[in-house]
């Protein structure tokens, strides 16, 4: 018999990434102040790109941003 699956991937903390978060927030001020924008974020599999916006488009939401992500 299986026992219980464990379905979160992620640690619930948020560690580093602090110069990285302030540029997205920089942007979002800029956006905020009526200023389009419009971000690429790359880098190598399993950096933590997805958990990077994952946190910034949490934070802008909660502030009323409205966030579209998109990938390929």
């Amino acid at each position: 018999m299986l026992g219980p699956v464990e379905t979160r991937s992620v640690s619930p903390v948020f560690v580093g990434r602090t110069e990285e978060l302030n540029s997205l927030n920089e942007a979002l001020a800029r956006a905020a102040a009526g200023e389009p924008q419009a971000l690429l974020l790359g880098g190598e599999a399993g950096v933590g790109k997805t958990r990077l916006v994952e946190e910034f488009a949490t934070a802008a939401c909660r502030q009323g941003a409205v966030v579209a992500l998109g990938g390929c």
